[in-house]
């Protein structure tokens, strides 16, 4: 693998293997397609991927109706999706047509995808911008420019952050703050704690060999959570538990019933914190 954000192959091809299902979360007709031998590589390389699967159908959902419910009841009109991989929200929610929706990643990732999208119509208007995050100037001006032409606009950064280091994030949560009809920011996060206790799980050992380099695959996990962006101007708006939800959505395997049982019964304050361990964060700016 070139670097890390060709995990969006696999991510593309574990939201196919969720609308393949005979009970899907939601559908995605493309992911197949874009998923294409990459993806299929990857999940050989990986093994068994259903763990992962999961968890990705089950962030997807989530994602999905918070934008749903953001568009409808809050009036967001402009979407922009940091590090959008393979993701086709745009074709495949139901958006309102006047709805502006921008993605923004390397260019290796969002040539193929337009070349695989090609024929496709989009049910928004959308406009691809290929850029390297790590271009802070270049990133701002796209964001000044975004943020001159929106009213209201929701920040998607979904399997983002974890890659970035701790400077970079807080760097990043600035610039969006700059920028004052930039409202709500989505992501998903999950705690130090959490991940030492996955880092020995084989799976994660060959996602560290091949997506890596043998470097640590994720780098920014704070202990703190969402309290972390306070001082960057944003506090919590909604926050899903990845493994309530998981659970709720019979995603989960099958002993985590029974793991879940002790922690509620007999250690309550251990319950909340675990709870807050991983999952879907939304923010909003301080002065909203």
């Amino acid at each position: 693998m070139r670097d890390v954000s060709e995990t969006a192959y696999l991510v593309s091809l574990c939201r196919a293997l969720e609308t393949e299902k005979t009970k899907p979360l939601f559908q995605d007709p493309l992911a197949r397609s874009l998923a294409g031998g990459k993806g299929e590589l990857q999940k050989r390389v990986l093994g068994d991927i259903r763990a992962i699967a999961n968890a990705i159908a089950v962030r997807t959902y989530i994602i999905d109706g918070i934008i749903d419910r953001l568009i409808r009841l809050n009036g967001i009109d402009t979407i922009l999706n940091l590090g959008a991989g393979l993701d086709t929200r745009p074709y495949r929610l139901k958006l309102p047509s006047n709805l502006r929706w921008f993605e923004v990643d390397i260019p290796s990732i969002l040539s193929y995808k337009e070349q695989k999208l090609e024929r496709e119509q989009p049910r928004c208007f959308l406009e691809r911008v290929k850029l390297d995050l790590g271009d802070r100037n270049t990133r701002n001006t796209l964001f000044a420019k975004i943020n001159d032409e929106s009213q209201q606009v929701l920040v998607l950064a979904e399997g983002l952050l974890g890659y970035l280091t701790e400077v970079q994030v807080a760097a990043l949560s600035r610039d969006l703050y700059q920028q004052p009809n930039f409202y709500w920011w989505m992501f998903d996060l999950t705690a130090q704690s959490l991940l030492e206790q996955l880092q020995h799980h084989q799976s994660q050992k060959i996602f560290k060999q091949y997506f890596t380099d043998g470097k640590t695959a994720f780098s920014f996990a704070p202990e703190n959570g969402t309290e972390f962006f306070r001082s960057y101007g944003w506090q919590l708006a909604e926050f899903k538990s990845t493994w309530e939800e998981t659970r709720r959505l019979k995603r989960a395997h099958q002993c985590a019933g029974f793991q879940e049982l002790p922690i509620r019964w007999f250690a309550k304050e251990s319950w909340q914190e675990f709870r807050q361990k991983s999952g879907i964060a939304l923010l909003t700016r301080t002065s909203f």
